[in-house]
């Protein structure tokens, strides 16, 4: 009777695959600095722009938000910034200038200062919508349990060890229908 031999398979493993780049790069921001859409970032810049300069942050560190935190570092310095010393304005202008610097928008500290100053809640709603559009949907995939192309069955010649068993990792069909 033939015995079959199982080949060394490959153990499947998750793998970490980047997905590409899909950033927008140059050009000037995609939306407008008095476009306050959707009603839920104008809320959120207007009455508590801490969250949404770090739900910002987080985006562009991580596009798919997987590891999104509602109180991140970014929105506690914002936050404390603004409500001890008035001057959550001062890090909205780092994090625009950090925005602008990534994506090649043209501009300059005086322009980011001036705006995140004088209009800082349209600020922080354009610096989040323009993350939104030139990340989108980017960053980090795991791709779980993949299977490995090299996972076949092989016949293989009779091998019997000395009690006329098997070796490890063989099978023998039984001779007859009933053991």
């Amino acid at each position: 009777m033939e015995q079959q031999q199982y080949q060394n398979q490959t153990p499947m493993q998750a793998e970490h695959q980047p997905m590409p780049s899909q950033q927008l790069q140059g050009g000037e921001w995609q939306s407008n600095l008095c476009d306050c859409s959707p009603c839920g970032s104008c809320v959120l810049g207007t009455f508590v722009p801490c969250l949404l300069v770090g739900r910002t942050a987080d985006r562009m560190r991580d596009p798919t938000m997987q590891t999104a935190d509602t109180l991140n570092s970014d929105c506690l310095i914002h936050g404390i910034l603004m409500w001890t010393l008035g001057a959550g304005w001062v890090y909205s202008m780092l994090k625009r200038t950090e925005i602008r610097e990534r994506f090649g928008i043209p501009g300059s500290g005086f322009g980011d200062c001036c705006t995140s100053y004088w209009c800082p809640c349209c600020a922080v709603i354009q610096q989040d919508k323009e993350v939104q559009a030139r990340l989108p949907g980017g960053g980090p995939v795991d791709s779980q349990y993949q299977a490995q192309p090299q996972m076949e069955m092989a016949a293989a010649p009779q091998q019997a060890g000395k009690d006329g068993a098997g070796g490890v990792g063989q099978y023998q069909p039984q001779q007859g229908g009933h053991q």
